[in-house]
């Protein structure tokens, strides 16, 4: 690898901040990949990401509550409320209130939800393969393993 490949130069950044630099000029183009997938299914990536996380649950008739949603996502509690206020304008999600704690709001995704996210689903793992074209295997692993390691020493995750 070359300078020019990396994003890195020599000398001038710290190898954190250069590792840093890649990391988040990598995670912008990723993005730009993903939009464009999603852009025919009139979904954000960030969307796609809850929806898919919703989807997740074992039992569809189970919600989640947006704590938890929140938590599973790592972002900030109002940019889940934004993503779920349109989710649900357009019907993808239904929000409700908790039965006995009343402060505690749970979401379910809907089965216009559920057509969303399998209608889209494709073209973002044709979007996820091109953007690892290049690696093998076990080197998308490693990258997997080491990003967690990353996240995980983040303040707040």
């Amino acid at each position: 690898m070359n300078e020019a490949s990396t994003g890195i130069r020599s000398g001038k950044l710290s190898d954190a901040a250069s590792a840093v630099r890649v990391l988040r000029s990598a995670s912008a183009h990723v993005e730009h990949l993903l939009a464009r997938a999603l852009e025919p299914h009139d979904l954000t990536s960030a969307q796609y990401f809850v929806l898919e996380v919703m989807d997740e649950v074992k039992d569809k008739e189970e919600a989640i509550a947006c704590s938890e949603l929140g938590r599973r996502l790592s972002g900030p509690s109002p940019d889940v409320t934004r993503l779920l206020d349109r989710l649900e304008s357009g019907g993808l999600v239904a929000r409700f209130r908790d039965k006995k704690d009343r402060r505690v709001v749970h979401t379910r995704i809907t089965p216009a939800g559920v057509g969303a996210l399998e209608g889209a689903r494709a073209d973002v793992q044709r979007a996820e393969e091109q953007a690892m074209a290049d690696l093998p295997p076990e080197s998308r692993r490693l990258l997997a393993s080491l990003l967690s390691d990353v996240q995980r020493r983040c303040p707040g995750s």
